[in-house]
């Protein structure tokens, strides 16, 4: 059977958030359709334990774990470092790497403006610029891949300052599409709704029971609220994401750019 993506074959990609459930399924996705990855995180123990899975699962060499903060732009540059000596090339850039909170505005305290901008916004910045230097050294084509939020088209109570970085997200990938296109890198967005399944948040007990508490809810009802506040009564799995952003980054999307998914069921419309 012929490979859907042949294209991704020997590619590599960087992923910010690499341990967490759309980090992950992206970069299985890539794996599988032969490309090989660079997980970056902070969350060395998670981080630790995907790069042995993707290992067992497909081989030594198919993944390269680098333990990193996107807030520090030595740490970033390093990460692109070990990934070209390790791979000797570098393709994709998937920005993933995200924190969030559940606060009123007037409850945001000073520590938590510079942690959600730094991480949401500069990081993504950091992480671009690191990418485009390298990709306009090579053969000056690449793809750019933000994973933003679906909060950031509707924006969301009590979530004010994440919603904020997530709509810069968006503007940043926009403009980035526009001046880097006359390079042939290409930047796309892909919105989602709340992920449950895998993903470190929802372990958080402030962040479950806050947000249960935010909807009037049961913990235990969160799954089904999110699903039927959807037009197709549906929840998003990692695997939804990464569909759409294994398309975005390959050449089926060859002339798509400074375009935004949503992937949540029919929450928010992008206009």
């Amino acid at each position: 059977m012929e490979a859907q993506y042949p294209d991704l074959i020997d590619q590599v990609a960087l992923i910010t958030g690499g341990a967490g459930a759309i980090g992950r399924a992206i970069s299985e996705g890539l794996v599988k359709a032969g490309a090989r990855v660079a997980l970056v995180d902070n969350d060395e123990r998670r981080l630790k334990r995907f790069e042995q899975e993707l290992a067992t699962t497909y081989g030594r060499g198919s993944a390269l774990a680098v333990v990193a903060d996107v807030r520090d732009s030595q740490q970033v540059r390093r990460a692109f470092k070990l990934t070209l000596e390790e791979f000797g090339r570098f393709d994709i850039l998937v920005n993933n790497a995200a924190v969030t909170q559940i606060k009123p505005v007037d409850a945001v305290s000073d520590e938590d403006i510079d942690l959600i901008i730094d991480t949401n916004l500069k990081g993504y910045v950091i992480c671009a610029r690191e990418a485009v230097k390298v990709m306009k050294k090579s053969e000056g084509k690449g793809s750019l891949l933000f994973i933003s939020s679906k909060n950031g088209l509707n924006g969301a109570p009590d979530k004010s300052l994440y919603c904020a970085t997530k709509g810069g997200e968006l503007t940043l990938a926009r403009a980035l599409a526009q001046e880097l296109g006359q390079f042939g890198i290409r930047v796309n967005t892909i919105c989602p709704d709340a992920v449950l399944e895998g993903s470190s948040l929802w372990e958080d007990d402030d962040y479950r029971l806050g947000t249960a508490k935010r909807y009037h809810i049961s913990e235990e009802e969160i799954p089904s609220y999110y699903r039927n506040r959807s037009s197709l009564k549906m929840n998003v799995q990692p695997q939804d994401v990464a569909n759409v952003a294994l398309f975005l980054v390959s050449d089926k999307a060859a002339k798509i750019t400074g375009a935004i998914i949503t992937v949540d069921a029919g929450v928010a419309f992008v206009r």
